[in-house]
């Protein structure tokens, strides 16, 4: 006689309860991370308040409100103890700048903005590398991937903030040697227009029909475009010597310091994307002039130029006005040609002369994989 073994099936309210329990041993994990994480980095407990800050610390009330916001954080009541001993000394340091009249109230601001806003990005860019690194060479999903990055963050801290400050120490060097540069070329120039005090080549580089394609593929993939892009443009203008400004999905604006340097690096961003099968071609505009420097980003007539000729640029097309591709001339004779030259009405600007150029005896700026 056979014995049958009955089973106990799975009920819905043990179904039901499984959800509950993993989603709270996930809650848990996550919470546990994220509170590792906040130990590691705060590096003591909240204490302070703004009042506290106040009376303890000499720090205005207005500006430990700036400070914070300025951070990119929301506001704080005046007694909610949010701040610990790190931030007290970090917003005092800078706020007794204000108080002895090294720094005015704006600047300060200006400072933290820049600070928040730059510090912010970054610490989204280096978790967002982690995570992508997490999904390729894991083959983690990217609940997967985030869950590793918050666990394995920790270990990377120590040499990640080494890293911040000595990149900034590079960066502040360089810039300041580009800026006494500066002074001595405008020492002998016969500019003095002082709302405008920067000559520059700025261009921007915009993928073709971004949009569509940005439908027709999936985010993976689309991150992916954007993330070979913004590698080559980056690389490109870093070796022919210019600097990005920023970078906005499938657009990136750049700066040279001679047209002819502009004119190159626009010409091999274009050359370079046309060898990639990964990237649709790319339009380019650029021009040259005078522009000021504000907040870690450019302004002027000659910006807007530049931006109105990248949006009537051809496919896989450098154009400049006539006025930079004259200077180009002057400069490098022989190193870009020509190829076909009109005129037209620019919005807000007025009939401009516009050039397509090429290279001829200007060397490429290779982007090796």
């Amino acid at each position: 006689m056979s014995i049958v073994h009955d089973r106990e099936e799975p009920s819905e309210h043990s179904a039901e309860g499984a959800m509950p329990n993993a989603l709270n041993e996930r809650f848990a994990r996550v919470r546990g991370a994220i509170g590792a994480l906040e130990r590691s980095l705060l590096d003591g407990e909240r204490e302070y308040s703004r009042r506290d800050l106040e009376e303890d610390f000499n720090v205005d009330r207005q500006l430990s409100t700036d400070y914070w916001r300025g951070l990119g954080f929301s506001n704080v009541a005046l007694d909610t103890t949010a701040f610990t001993e790190d931030d007290a000394e970090a917003i005092a340091d800078l706020a007794a700048l204000v108080n002895d009249g090294t720094l005015s109230d704006d600047t300060f601001v200006t400072i933290v903005r820049g600070l928040g806003f730059h510090m912010g990005r970054l610490a989204m860019w280096l978790t967002e590398a982690l995570v992508d690194d997490a999904k390729q060479r894991h083959d983690m999903s990217d609940t997967e991937a985030r869950m590793h990055m918050l666990e394995s963050v920790p270990q990377f801290i120590e040499i990640f903030e080494h890293q911040a400050i000595h990149v900034f120490r590079r960066q502040m060097s360089a810039y300041t040697a580009r800026a006494g540069a500066e002074i001595l070329r405008t020492s002998t120039s016969d500019w003095d227009d002082e709302s405008l005090p920067l000559p520059r080549a700025v261009g921007f580089a915009d993928l073709v029909q971004f949009t569509r394609l940005a439908q027709s593929i999936d985010g993976i993939e689309l991150a992916g475009v954007i993330r070979d892009f913004e590698n080559l443009t980056r690389d490109v203008i870093s070796d022919g010597g210019g600097r990005v400004v920023k970078t906005v999905g499938d657009e990136v604006m750049f700066l040279a310091d001679t047209p002819e340097d502009g004119v190159r690096i626009a010409l091999s961003i274009a050359e370079n994307i046309k060898r990639q099968p990964s990237l649709p071609n790319v339009r380019v505009g650029l021009a040259w002039g005078n522009m000021f420097s504000r907040y870690g980003d450019v302004f002027g007539p000659k910006v807007n130029l530049a931006a109105r000729l990248e949006g009537i640029a051809e496919p896989g097309a450098v154009v400049v006005d006539g006025e930079t591709a004259d200077l180009v001339d002057r400069a490098f004779p022989g190193g870009f040609r020509r190829v076909a030259e009109w005129t037209e009405e620019l919005h807000g600007i007025g009939e401009t002369t516009i050039v397509r150029v090429e290279r001829a005896a200007a060397s490429l700026i290779e982007r090796h994989s």
